[in-house]
């Protein structure tokens, strides 16, 4: 594989079966009770089984569905798909409707000519429709790549195409699940131990992808690597492969293409300020979007690299768009000189995230660490660009920042791993916010747990919530809400991690205000 060209840097180029709808549209615990909705829970998950071996379900109560509720998630494992060896992930979006997604196995060679680890397909539906998004082709086949360059080094740097890894569920609940991809990647003799989560929960249209960077196998300053993964190529368009209409990200500020189709030549706009960062692209036929939204602001979690920065807060309505290696992430710039149809979309920091003591932030204004461990998440985002699923998720990441969690029962949680794969304690920068998984995080009392959510004017929506130290093998008998009692598969979705003691669930509401949430 031919790597771009890009000045000092050398950089890489990129139906299933329709899922059924048997299920009501009704309600699917749509319902809003006025305070409170997204919150999420989690790390550290038990080790669930060895390298594709079926972990199984650790629910006792994975069976019949009532009217109105919402299917459990479904996993088929070692799906042949087009000759690709996948497990197939289904689960329901935030309004129940089907969503899934087909990771290749990391273990072999597959028809790409890769070792997979990649997200090859994925589906949603958009007006009751089945929308199927496969990877672009053979070069780049699919989303989720795991990406390093080297700023200096024998090579450019390296990618998973040729290395062969492991790949495991972790944990696969009634309506949650944990898969987990692992690689020894060679950098300029040196290898780093990466180690990628997906994580898909009913409730929670957009699975979060973790990932963590392990050089702790030697010394710092050996190497001065950048990430630049999720990276990858998806036909997020109903595989129209359309033009690309628009694009931009997010850092300090919100950069936005201000003509389509775009070119080396389109306006831009870089001038309003941003919290959450965020990568997107979007096309106009079919009405599509795809992005990658952080799980943590700028300010918690600092992304993106080079030197654009001095332009923030600048607009050029006539173009030309900024050179090619100076965006702050990688996008689809160097295929822009001769298609507009370039579905490329990745992530980036500066050199050094991965193998250096200290770099530089993008801005050049702090210095940060990448040794021995570089850890972020960041969720994979689809819909139509018309319901601005990108900037509405970056929106509410930034509005659980400012969320107070208190527990009269159990114990909030404010520190843990700081990534996956880890087993080093972090302080979280919100009590109870597990950045990892996206999650709130409580230790159980007795298997019980009474948690306050103040969260004044913002909203929550569907959070997802986990409690460890949870012994039960069965999910609890009673959940409530400020007193109401709420139904299972409809007002809230729940999964037991038996061998993690752990219970993950997501409350099917939006909250706002001050609510207390109580299991037992």
């Amino acid at each position: 594989m031919t790597p771009d060209l890009n000045l000092s840097v050398f950089l890489p180029r990129a139906r299933a079966l329709s899922v059924l709808l048997a299920l009501v549209l009704a309600a699917c615990g749509g319902k809003e009770v006025k305070p409170d909705d997204p919150l999420d829970a989690g790390t550290g998950v038990a080790d669930a089984g060895t390298d594709d071996t079926d972990a199984g379900t650790d629910d006792t109560d994975a069976g019949t569905v009532e009217t109105g509720a919402c299917a459990p998630l479904k996993l088929e494992r070692d799906l042949q798909l087009d000759g690709f060896r996948t497990d197939h992930y289904t689960w329901r979006d935030d309004d129940c409707r089907p969503r899934s997604a087909a990771l290749v196995r990391n273990d072999a060679t597959d028809p790409a000519g890769w070792n997979g680890g990649y997200l090859r397909r994925y589906t949603y539906e958009v007006q009751g429709a089945t929308r199927t998004c496969d990877g672009a082709h053979d070069q780049v086949p699919g989303w989720g790549m795991v990406v390093c360059h080297l700023k200096d080094g024998a090579t450019w740097g390296n990618w998973t195409e040729g290395i062969r890894g492991t790949g495991r569920t972790l944990f696969e609940g009634r309506h949650h699940a944990l898969h987990e991809f692992r690689w020894p990647l060679p950098l300029d003799g040196h290898v780093v131990n990466v180690t990628v989560h997906y994580l898909f929960a009913t409730g929670r249209s957009h699975p979060l992808y973790a990932i963590t960077h392990d050089a702790s196998g030697f010394a710092a300053d050996l190497i001065e690597a950048d990430v630049r993964s999720p990276y990858g190529d998806l036909l997020f368009d109903d595989n129209a492969n359309a033009e690309i209409a628009g694009l931009g990200w997010g850092d300090r500020n919100r950069f936005v293409t201000l003509s389509s189709p775009v070119t080396m030549n389109t306006g831009w706009d870089y001038a309003a300020p941003n919290v959450v960062p965020y990568t997107r692209m979007w096309t106009a036929a079919p009405d599509a979007e795809m992005g990658v939204v952080q799980t943590q602001t700028w300010e918690q979690k600092p992304a993106g690299g080079y030197w654009l920065y001095p332009s923030r807060g600048a607009r050029d309505a006539d173009g030309p768009m900024p050179v090619d290696y100076n965006w702050t992430y990688q996008l689809n710039q160097y295929e822009l000189p001769t298609t507009t149809q370039s579905h490329r979309l990745a992530w980036g920091s500066n050199f050094g995230a991965v193998g250096q003591r200290q770099y530089p932030r993008y801005g050049d204004d702090a210095n940060l660490s990448g040794h021995p461990y570089q850890s972020y998440s960041t969720f994979l985002v689809l819909g139509t660009h018309a319901s601005n699923p990108v900037l509405k998720l970056a929106a509410e990441v930034e509005a659980w920042q400012g969320v107070r969690l208190m527990a009269t029962e159990g114990t909030v949680a404010t520190r843990g791993p700081g990534g996956v794969g880890r087993a080093d304690a972090v302080t979280y920068d919100v009590p109870g916010y597990n950045p990892v998984y996206a999650t709130w995080e409580a230790q159980a009392a007795s298997n019980r747990a009474t948690l306050r959510f103040e969260a004044g004017a913002r909203s929550l929506t569907h959070p997802l919530v986990v409690l460890r130290g949870y012994t039960a093998s069965t999910p609890p008998t009673r959940v409530t809400l400020d007193g109401q009692a709420l139904t299972a598969d409809v007002d809230y979705f729940v999964s037991v991690d038996a061998a993690g003691d752990t219970l993950w669930l997501t409350v099917n509401r939006t909250l706002t205000g001050t609510m207390t949430l109580h299991v037992e």
